[in-house]
């Protein structure tokens, strides 16, 4: 009699976040037949120990934010995903600033100077997983694993096999980790990281503005402490970044309204409209990591799992969803030749491709952030200015934020 505990797929995910869903929906697209069963497309489980997302009410605004790039959004778009995301709630970006506390916009990029119409979107976190959960329940190849958690994981020649707490057996040809930071299926490979704590915290604040004049634009101010950042939403909602040493931002958290609002206008530059309301806070440290590699046999990492940036770039989504293209390219080419998901040709592919250029990004972030604490920061902010001039400089820098178009 067969075991009805066990469950075969060509592809397991786990991790159910935004870039772990986006790598479904990749895989989605892949027209080759199944491996595992012969008819034409993969199939995948996504496994996730969080529950299954729900949806938000318009006149809610969700803690976390992220900012998606031109490549993201093609990706996103491509798929279907944007259907079941309201244009009202993708709140676009064309202009850039950048400066310290001496000329808060010294720096200004304009998406109209690389020919593009916006640098991005800033979108909720909690909307965009529940949009991309949605087009996932559309595709009957994809098997959705809400509440479960890995038990144990055995790696095979030809599988990896998961034990799930339940006792549910999952095998398949690859297991692409997308757990996050504190990735278990990284651990559990012997893959080890690199990291840097930065002696920060990140305080997120969500406020509704009394007037929202400039809500196309997004701009960093740099302190020695770390900088401050407003994020533009929808419905003239904006989220406020304050990076700064832990124990002032654990005081910080611990302030009502008023005093938090107060200390808001002492910090924060002119430049911000009057907060109408305060609606939520959070905060969390402030780390970069990187594993040392991204795959091992019949396994890959994407992600947070793989790499996690200084959000002062923008960019950890962005950098994931990059992860999810390049994986998804590789693994379609392995399949049109015939081979199976696990291809160790196409994971060595996957990771010589991504793994320095990924390498590359928190590199850069890290000279940033480190250029703008040293004891010289205040003098280069206010030489900034003459970078404005400096039209190949500011293409370059912009093309970065930006990521592939």
């Amino acid at each position: 009699m067969a075991d009805t505990t066990l469950q075969r797929f060509d592809v397991v995910i786990q991790g159910g976040g935004i870039v772990g869903l986006a790598m479904a929906v990749r895989l989605g697209e892949i027209e080759a037949r199944s491996p595992a069963d012969g008819r034409p497309g993969l199939t995948i489980a996504v496994i996730d120990a969080d529950t299954a997302p729900e949806a938000i009410a318009a006149d809610t605004l969700s803690l976390r934010t992220t900012s998606l790039n031109a490549g993201a959004l093609a990706l996103l778009e491509r798929n279907g995903v944007l259907n079941y995301l309201p244009e009202q709630f993708l709140n676009t970006f064309d202009r850039l600033e950048a400066g310290d506390c001496h000329r808060p916009a010294a720096l200004s990029f304009e998406a109209s100077d690389i020919d593009l119409a916006r640098f991005g979107v800033f979108v909720e976190n909690d909307r965009l997983r529940y949009a991309l959960w949605q087009q996932l329940c559309q595709q009957e190849r994809v098997t959705l694993l809400p509440e479960s958690r890995v038990r144990s994981r055995e790696a095979l020649a030809d599988h990896q096999r998961l034990t799930l707490e339940d006792e549910r057996i999952i095998e398949a040809a690859l297991l692409i980790g997308a757990d996050g930071a504190r990735s278990t299926v990284r651990r559990e490979a012997g893959i080890g990281t690199r990291s840097r704590d930065y002696a920060q915290n990140a305080q997120v604040i969500n406020v509704r503005l009394a007037e929202h004049r400039d809500r196309h634009t997004t701009w960093q101010v740099f302190t020695p402490d770390g900088p401050l950042a407003l994020l533009p939403l929808h419905a003239g909602q904006a989220s406020l970044i304050w990076y700064d040493r832990p124990d002032t931002v654990r005081r910080r958290m611990s302030l009502d309204d008023e005093a938090l609002r107060a200390a808001i206008r002492q910090h924060f530059p002119p430049r911000l409209p009057e907060i109408e309301t305060i609606l939520e806070r959070g905060q969390f440290p402030i780390t970069r990591q990187h594993a040392q590699r991204y795959v091992a046999p019949r396994l890959a990492l994407i992600g947070d799992a793989a790499h996690v940036i200084h959000p002062m770039a923008g960019q950890g989504v962005n950098l994931g969803l990059a992860d999810v293209e390049q994986l998804g390219e590789q693994l379609e080419r392995a399949l049109r030749y015939g081979r199976d998901p696990g291809d160790v040709r196409a994971l060595r592919h996957y990771q010589r491709h991504q793994w320095p250029r990924n390498a590359a990004m928190l590199a850069a972030v890290d000279q940033l952030h480190d250029l703008f604490r040293s004891p010289a920061a205040d003098l280069f902010g206010r030489g900034l200015g003459g970078a404005n001039h400096l039209t190949p400089v500011k293409r370059l820098m912009m093309k970065l934020a930006v990521g592939p178009t």
